[in-house]
């Protein structure tokens, strides 16, 4: 999962903040595992999930 961690870290550089890099990240690999991810795929999804919830409380 080394492209999200780059598109995270693209986008911080582009001045977002976390929370657009992390929306950001989630939809680019929605659409690369399309409509069945595979499991790596799956728990990346679920894990920047969990850090978007944890960022709005």
């Amino acid at each position: 999962m080394a492209d999200v961690a780059a598109v995270i870290e693209r986008a911080q550089r582009e001045g977002r903040d976390l929370a657009t890099a992390l929306r950001i990240a989630r939809v680019t690999l929605a659409y690369v595992s399309g409509p069945e991810p595979e499991p790596e795929q799956a728990r990346a999804l679920e894990a920047i999930d969990q850090q978007l919830r944890a960022l709005s409380e």
